[in-house]
């Protein structure tokens, strides 16, 4: 039992430490009026989850996919992000909206996995070298710290001081943001030099 102060407080920096990106992500949807609260919060615990599962498998097996490939993923917010730029009428309001709340909530996991890639870099080797018991409660750790990023996202976003400012600029930066974190998704990996 002395492991779990220590635990939870690593467990805690190796969350905030890969998912700082995650934050202004999710300010970003927040302030998309496309989007509801509910299916970002969704689609960010499935997508964390999805990165704990790879991370857990990848621990196990040492490492499943090669980092390159996993960074491929940064393709995926890069396409979103265009199609945002491509798809906004002049009144700033999507002229295509995605047909349903699913779908929404499937955009926001696949970026947050596509932004995964130094979450796994992390989280394998951290998962590799310690017990079920500590591995258990660093899950638990990255599900409670979700939450407080979502909480925090949100806030941020509809902050009535911040949150007209916010939200003058969040829906049109949104597509930008997303371009962004794909380069570096994909820089960050080195995944155009290994896969080329």
């Amino acid at each position: 039992m002395d492991y779990i102060p220590a635990s939870i407080g690593i467990g805690a920096l190796a969350f905030a430490s890969t998912n700082i990106d995650d934050l202004v992500m999710l300010i970003g949807f927040f302030v998309d009026a496309a989007y509801r609260p509910r299916q970002i919060v969704l689609g960010q615990f499935v997508g964390i989850g999805v990165v704990i599962v790879v991370s857990l498998l990848g621990s196990l097996v040492a490492q499943i996919a090669s980092t390159a490939y996993v960074g491929l993923l940064g393709l995926v917010p890069i396409a979103l992000g265009v199609k945002k730029l491509v798809f906004v009428d002049g009144g700033g309001q999507y002229s295509h909206r995605l047909p349903m709340a699913a779908s929404n909530i499937v955009t926001v996991a696949v970026v947050t996995v596509a932004n995964g890639a130094d979450n796994l870099s992390l989280y394998i080797p951290l998962f590799a070298v310690h017990s079920s018991a500590e591995v258990a409660l660093f899950v638990a750790v990255f599900l409670v710290m979700t939450g407080l990023w979502c909480g925090a996202g949100y806030a941020l976003g509809s902050n009535r001081l911040l949150g007209i400012a916010t939200q003058r600029w969040g829906s049109a930066a949104l597509p930008y943001i997303l371009i962004a974190l794909g380069i570096y998704i994909l820089a960050k990996t080195g995944t155009l030099v290994r896969v080329s």
